[in-house]
């Protein structure tokens, strides 16, 4: 019985695999647009998961809402104002479990429930998997509606800011 256990662990354990990621390197972007300019704010606080069982994985990503950073204090204040953070403080993405070798150099498609605003919406996204000198890279480019997500948004000089919002994550993966 002893040994029995103790195989089932020792197999669990070569089975089971969770990545991680070097926070200091990975990060998470939005995008925005008015008429009269564009921004971008950036996060390094990035809660990552991705356990995998054998050859299937599942992946969580979140990012507290106010540790994005535009460069503008009073865009940051105005953006955590129409996101309602004190009531929402994050926004989150949970896949669905993909299949996933640990090869890189190649794209997935990831289907998943991304929340935010207090919505949650199904989405499915590519994710760029690659290898440079720098290191092991997960990346990956979207485009969400604010209004999808019941978002009011700003308005500049009487004209509302776009509604597409884009994202992009580029994750470093610790080996």
């Amino acid at each position: 019985m002893k040994n029995k256990f103790i195989y089932i662990l020792v197999l669990n354990i070569l089975l089971c695999k969770t990545w991680e990621i070097d926070s200091a390197s990975s990060h998470i972007e939005y995008t925005g647009n008015h008429r009269l300019h564009s921004w971008t704010g950036k996060t390094n606080k990035v809660n990552f998961k991705m356990p995998c069982n054998g050859d299937f994985c599942t992946l969580e990503i979140s990012a507290p809402l106010e540790s994005f950073d535009s460069g503008n204090d009073g865009r940051d204040s105005n953006m955590l104002y129409y996101t309602e953070s004190l009531l929402y403080p994050n926004v989150s993405f949970a896949s669905d479990h993909f299949p996933f070798s640990g090869y890189f150099n190649e794209k997935m498609e990831l289907t998943g429930n991304l929340t935010f605003h207090g919505v949650t919406k199904e989405i499915t996204v590519t994710v760029k998997l690659y290898e440079n000198q720098f290191g092991t890279w997960g990346q990956c480019d979207f485009d969400i509606d604010l209004s999808s997500f019941n978002v009011d948004r700003p308005s500049l000089l009487l004209t509302k800011i776009a509604d597409k919002i884009n994202i992009t994550s580029k994750l470093k993966f610790l080996n």
